[in-house]
């Protein structure tokens, strides 16, 4: 009788005997970009100036997946940040200090993938 019950009791925190997955947990203040479906999930990344940051990149594609920052759009201007490309899997990367202004991040492999960053 105690076994069933300890059973129920797990069956019930388990979620119908189903297990969960816990969410996912990124270092503090990480900015998380995801790749999915040939595009990021946001066009916008607001960074700190002058200061390192974390960036998480996130490939939920089949297709491999990079991210680089430049001064200017598409692989015109200085590039500032670059990490090889990835499979379905997830980066945490350590980018270094970029000057206050505004820049931009792509895909290298898929260009149409992109988004303005702003250093402040």
């Amino acid at each position: 009788m105690l076994a069933a019950v300890g059973l129920a009791v797990l069956l019930a925190l388990t979620g119908c005997g189903g297990a969960t997955t816990p969410a996912p947990s990124w270092p503090a203040g990480a900015i998380v970009v995801t790749a999915e479906g040939l595009a990021f999930d946001r066009t916008e990344l607001v960074i700190p100036a002058d200061e390192p940051f974390t960036l998480v990149l996130v490939n939920r594609d089949g297709d491999l997946h990079n991210i680089a920052i430049r001064t200017r759009p598409s692989f015109e201007g200085e590039l500032l940040f670059r990490h090889d490309a990835i499979s379905a899997s997830t980066a945490v990367l350590a980018v270094g200090p970029i000057p206050a202004g505004s820049y931009f991040f792509l895909c290298e492999l898929h260009p149409q993938m992109h988004g303005t960053v702003l250093a402040q």
